[in-house]
């Protein structure tokens, strides 16, 4: 099927209308980086390609009212639907009631890529957001860089509920994936957490032969800023 077939224009509207919130549209135009008269020409349903995933990350990075990367990327068709939504109330109908720990989880990673795409706008080095390739099941996001001598980051996410839930997490589950994909010198892949535990958990069990540039990134939700990365081993060549 052709991704304008998938493109639903008027779930999308509704969606940037809610993410530019109180805001004119050269308020939000200029805190995306966006031109004013291309958010005006989506809101009114006159065009008819989706947006790629790049401006998407714009629309997203300065979005209000909790709307996504992920939902905006499912009405624009770039990624399969997981959620439903009200176009009438507005309002998300999540698969899962508000007490389901998947419902939840995924909800946290919506904010791990909000506060990720908002951390790289402040960055100088050139960027974009990769649509998702299903064979790379460690990571949930992947951009194009061009920093440090990386070209491509991989980011795995492993966000844990606050006083809800205990994360069962182990790395060497993870560390025993990525050995079976082939990753490249330039390659980072990073695993994000939001929790100050298991942030030192994993950093006290690094893996000790994988063949890959692996980081791991600790996020504050309540702040929406990243706090640290640190580096748990390096590419080996042969």
């Amino acid at each position: 099927m052709d991704i304008e077939d998938q493109f639903n224009k008027e779930e999308f509207a509704i969606l940037l209308e809610r993410a530019k919130g109180d805001r004119s549209i050269n308020q939000y135009a200029n805190e995306a980086g966006v031109s004013a008269a291309h958010i005006s020409r989506f809101l009114r349903n006159m065009i008819a390609s989706p947006p790629t995933p790049e401006t998407i990350s714009k629309f997203a990075a300065k979005a209000q009212n909790e709307v996504s990367y992920e939902d905006l990327m499912v009405a624009a068709g770039h990624l399969a639907r997981k959620n439903e939504l009200d176009i009438n109330s507005h309002d998300r109908i999540e698969k899962h009631s508000p007490m389901d720990v998947r419902g939840k989880m995924e909800q946290l990673q919506r904010k791990f890529i909000q506060v990720i795409l908002a951390d790289l706008y402040e960055k100088p080095f050139k960027w974009s957001v990769e649509k998702h390739e299903e064979k790379y099941h460690f990571s949930d996001m992947i951009l194009n860089i061009d920093h440090d001598g990386y070209n491509r980051w991989y980011l795995d996410f492993k966000p844990s509920i606050p006083d809800r839930y205990h994360p069962t997490f182990q790395p060497f589950f993870l560390y025993g994936r990525i050995t079976t994909f082939e990753l490249n010198e330039t390659d980072k892949l990073t695993i994000v957490v939001n929790d100050e535990k298991v942030f030192n958990m994993i950093m006290k069990r690094p893996p000790l032969s994988l063949r890959a540039n692996l980081y791991i990134m600790l996020i504050d939700l309540e702040w929406g800023k990243i706090v640290k990365e640190e580096k748990l081993c390096g590419y080996w060549k042969d």
